[in-house]
């Protein structure tokens, strides 16, 4: 099924599957997560959203402040285009690379366009593969090339562990994010050799331990964190 132009809420998406439509129509379950997400943003804040997908989130939150979408699946990222040119008035701009602990390359297994989300984990040993660039957001921010972010979004299939790893100067920073959205994926975390717990951990290390919004669904908590 192919869907062009389809709108959702003012926003024009391409949409290929049905995947793809209940993530635009319904937010992929997460309504009430994704509305908390976009009020929490001022117009002044620069935000990054990690594991940017098709532009769900991105596309909304580019009508608030300026956004840096990050996707480093070849074929999410050629439909991200295309859903920011079928909405020129909500400008963003997109890092071809996966956020990671430490710079190099990594695979990501990919379903290509059948709307599921990539991942650094083939928990079913099916997926096709890509390498793709990795980099953490400490080697990112000291290039000097991209604002400071002042939110970031985290929704990276267990690998927000490798991103806060690799984040800690940033997150430690007298200039640090204000906010976090993070999705904590806790049936993923244990590929990474990680926990919930640990994540948790980083966290409250870096000062993120006032939480403002939290909800459970399907082995994933989301979470707003502000730094306190």
């Amino acid at each position: 099924m192919t869907l062009t132009d389809f709108d959702a809420s003012g926003v024009r998406f391409e949409v290929s599957n049905l995947t793809e439509h209940f993530r635009v129509v319904h937010h992929g379950g997460e309504t009430e997560y994704t509305a908390a997400m976009l009020q929490n943003l001022r117009n002044d804040d620069v935000l990054f959203d990690l594991g940017a997908n098709v532009g769900m989130v991105a596309i909304h939150a580019a009508s608030i402040c300026r956004t840096v979408a990050f996707e480093p699946d070849p074929g999410y990222r050629r439909r991200l285009y295309v859903n920011s040119a079928l909405n020129p008035d909500r400008k963003f701009a997109v890092e071809p690379v996966a956020i990671s602990d430490k710079d190099g390359s990594i695979v990501l297994y990919t379903d290509g366009d059948s709307g599921n989300s990539p991942s650094l984990v083939d928990e079913r040993g099916e997926r096709g593969q890509v390498t793709v660039t990795a980099r953490s957001l400490d080697s990112l921010i000291a290039e000097g090339r991209l604002p400071r972010p002042t939110v970031i979004k985290l929704d990276i299939e267990g690998a927000e562990i490798l991103a806060l790893r690799g984040a800690k100067q940033l997150l430690t920073d007298p200039e640090r994010p204000r906010a976090l959205f993070i999705e904590i994926h806790s049936t993923f975390l244990p590929s990474f050799e990680s926990s919930a717990e640990e994540v948790y951990s980083l966290l409250d290390e870096f000062g993120y331990t006032d939480v403002t919004y939290r909800a459970e669904r399907g082995g994933q908590t989301h979470l707003i964190l502000h730094a306190s």
